[in-house]
């Protein structure tokens, strides 16, 4: 297994449509081997997700964290060719993203709370599944990257966007912000 180098930001790799996979190829070396890296790349960075294109490979795979199993261990999902529907647009979700491909970075986005997802795992096996909360939202911003899609360009209000520790400094999870308390390194 190996680390892969994670592209960030101004990366042309980000900007594209990814290919879909042959699912007859899933089981194959190639996608295992690329399977097996991503995770071994995003528990390195400590990422919740991590999309191929991200690992310089422009294909429609994804990992997606967000839930936990009954002990609360994390627990992720490998989606090949994944395609979402939104099950109800009125019912939203706001909170904070970052990104390993845009590193040091947040920034308030708010997404559907409610999901349908249909796509292949890495047995190559077809399945659908319904998410809520924070885990469709994990999944909507991991599948976004498959259509050259960042964080930042959903970022609606860019007094909301902010480098992390200003956004710990000041904002709480909520995004609403903090009082200023008066610092001398403004």
């Amino acid at each position: 297994m190996s680390i892969l180098k994670v592209a960030r930001m101004g990366h042309p790799v980000l900007r594209q449509k990814c290919q879909v996979i042959n699912p007859l190829t899933i089981k194959g070396s190639e996608i295992q081997r690329l399977i097996r890296d991503m995770f071994e790349t995003m528990a390195e960075y400590s990422g919740v997700g991590l999309a191929a294109p991200q690992v310089h490979k422009p294909v429609r795979l994804v990992i997606a964290g967000g839930d936990a199993d009954e002990e609360g261990q994390p627990t992720y999902r490998v989606l090949i060719n994944p395609e979402i529907t939104v099950l109800n647009d009125e019912d939203r979700l706001g909170m904070y993203e970052g990104c390993l491909s845009v590193p040091g970075l947040r920034g308030w986005v708010e997404r559907p709370a409610h999901i349908k997802v249909k796509a292949y795992n890495e047995k190559a096996q077809l399945q659908e599944f319904e998410l809520e909360g924070f885990p469709a939202i994990v999944m909507q911003h991991e599948c976004d990257h498959l259509d050259g899609v960042l964080y930042v360009d959903r970022i609606e209000d860019t007094t909301r966007f902010a480098f992390e520790d200003e956004a710990d400094r000041y904002l709480d999870l909520t995004g609403e912000e903090l009082e200023d308390e008066g610092t001398d390194d403004d």
